[in-house]
């Protein structure tokens, strides 16, 4: 299986040598990566040993570096196979087949698919991707829509694949700047058009953060302006409310005894909260 690999990098030193090790070790696939790299002026060893390593890679200039635009372009531009599979800089590959597993996901309707994420450290993380990447697969149609209202178009480019010749008939992002949630926007895209989307669970890659409360509120404050900029999702009703979230990972640290997590969990629970509140109600963000 011939597979297009798009993994937009910035300041990726330390993240580099991984990633191409991880996408050499894949097996059942044959590999083609290119590589958006944020021309931050210090590039230029990242740049070196994406060529060595056989990849293609084109700079971006920071003020023009889009989550949709920038992955829009590689696709359109720098790709050919029918499955492109979408990274992060920041994934680690657990094994050699999660590539050729989430890539077999694509079929003739089922032209978007994402992977398992998981955080081996049991931080607050740790709890929210055990909730938002079950271990068992499931496909969604615009059938499930009524039922799932906005969970119907959770996903991530984190770990993705995409079928290239539907991402092109479909116009791709649109041409809209997105500075994180095109992952969504597409889904919602591809359920609209009478396709499927799948969550596959064998596909596992690890995919963590370490955020200050400052960062986290930061984070979902640009989430809340991004609902709000996007107001065709108005229409769906959150089923899997953060309130359902907070108690489960609370449960789950009870149990567990977890008392770092414990200690967090209310600070961290209140800043997602007022930063997607506020984001969303278009307050400034010093607006504390």
């Amino acid at each position: 299986m011939n597979v297009d690999v798009v993994c937009p990098l910035y300041k990726a030193d330390r993240y580099i040598d991984g990633l191409i090790d991880g996408l050499r070790d894949q097996l059942d696939v044959t590999i083609t990566a290119v590589f958006p790299v944020t021309d931050t002026g210090d590039c230029d060893e990242v740049i070196n040993k994406i060529v060595r390593a056989g990849y293609k890679y084109f700079l971006v200039k920071p003020e023009e570096f889009s989550h949709s635009l920038t992955r829009q372009k590689a696709i359109m531009e720098y790709t050919s196979a029918d499955i492109i599979i979408m990274i992060s800089q920041d994934v680690v590959f657990l094994d050699n087949k999660c590539v050729s597993e989430l890539a077999k996901a694509i079929t003739d309707d089922v032209v978007f698919a994402f992977g398992r994420q998981i955080c081996r450290k049991k931080t607050v993380e740790y709890y929210v991707r055990k909730k938002n990447y079950p271990e068992n697969s499931y496909v969604v149609t615009a059938s499930d829509i009524k039922e799932l209202q906005l969970k119907a178009f959770f996903a991530s480019d984190a770990f993705s694949a995409y079928s290239r010749n539907t991402f092109v008939a479909l116009g791709g992002y649109d041409g809209i700047h997105m500075m994180m949630n095109e992952d969504m926007y597409y889904a919602k895209k591809v359920l609209d058009n009478g396709f499927a989307k799948a969550y596959v669970s064998t596909a596992v890659v690890e995919h963590s953060h370490k955020f200050t409360l400052k960062q986290l509120y930061k984070r979902y404050f640009d989430t809340g302006v991004w609902f709000k900029e996007h107001s065709e999702f108005d229409e769906y009703k959150t089923t899997d409310t953060g309130l359902k979230l907070a108690i489960y990972v609370l449960i789950r640290a009870l149990k567990d005894f977890n008392l770092p997590v414990l200690f967090r969990w209310l600070p961290d629970m209140t800043a997602r909260y007022l930063g997607m509140r506020k984001g969303k109600h278009g307050l400034d963000i010093d607006q504390k």
